[in-house]
């Protein structure tokens, strides 16, 4: 005698195709994850004219100009080991959203910054 297996109830979800309105708002929105993730991952406030972020030593504002301020000045050891940290999920090791932003995150990070 053998037991029936159930289907998952989510089984479609994932095959289903995007319009490319859909596909550009969600790459977009992992792109935002991951300068997020980034600036978890560098010492943004060192480089950041905001009072605020260099006295709590923590980025507090718009990442991206912060990250594309501070790129150029840290060392390649640096940017590599942020890389490593944001393809991990962060200093959190949160998991990718959506396949695109697991995608995007393995991406050099000169598509991010600079």
């Amino acid at each position: 005698m053998s037991a029936k297996r159930r289907k998952s109830g989510r089984r479609g979800l994932f095959n289903k195709r995007l319009t490319p309105d859909e596909q550009a708002a969600q790459r977009d929105a992992a792109f935002a994850a991951i300068r997020h993730l980034y600036g978890e991952a560098l010492p943004l406030w060192r480089f950041c004219r905001r009072g605020s972020c260099r006295r709590h030593r923590a980025y507090s504002g718009d990442v991206r100009s912060c990250l594309n301020r501070a790129w150029p000045h840290m060392s390649a050891e640096l940017q590599t080991e942020a890389h490593h940290a944001v393809m991990r999920g962060g200093p959190r090791r949160l998991p990718p959203a959506t396949h695109t932003e697991w995608q995007l995150r393995r991406y050099p990070p000169s598509n991010f910054a600079g």
